[in-house]
């Protein structure tokens, strides 16, 4: 199952990217994602493998994964394993004027009984994919935006930059 959106945040790429960047502000935005952690972080962070657990609909997950690519304020993906699915995840971010677009690409692959439920209710599973990332690509874009510079009020050094 292919999934793309993209938001245009009114913010430079490096606030955007001050977010998006980061597990632990991620987590900010990312409401499906209730806890993230790194099993080895690469100097580069290409690599660096993570382990992360995933809610919704009142279920949890637990998926591993791996940072295949990453360049700050531009882009970065991951591929994650679980369960029940495995996941490419690419975010890229471009820049006209004062607006950065955000686009959020998702290869999902399912795996076992929840592979024959995605042939059975597939719109149905995709639609509710695409209705939580949504949510959050709005909360990502109003992190951004709530002032000039994007950032919490505090000081706290970036996890992955």
């Amino acid at each position: 199952m292919q999934i793309t959106l993209s938001t245009e945040i009114y913010a430079d790429p490096e606030t955007v990217f001050y977010w998006l960047g980061d597990p632990e502000r991620a987590r900010r935005w990312m409401t499906s994602v209730g806890h993230t952690e790194y099993i080895e972080r690469t100097p580069e962070l290409i690599g660096s493998t993570f382990r992360e657990i995933v809610q919704g609909d009142g279920q949890s997950t637990q998926l591993t994964g791996v940072v295949v690519d990453y360049l700050p304020n531009q882009r970065m993906a991951f591929h994650l394993e679980g369960d029940y699915n495995s996941v490419e995840v690419l975010f890229t971010l471009q820049t006209e004027q004062d607006i950065t677009r955000v686009t959020q690409t998702a290869d999902i692959r399912f795996k076992g009984l929840l592979k024959v439920s995605s042939l059975l209710f597939g719109r149905a599973i995709k639609r509710n994919i695409l209705r939580q990332s949504n949510e959050e690509l709005a909360a990502l874009k109003r992190l951004c935006e709530q002032n000039p510079s994007g950032r919490e009020a505090q000081s706290d050094q970036c996890l992955l930059g």
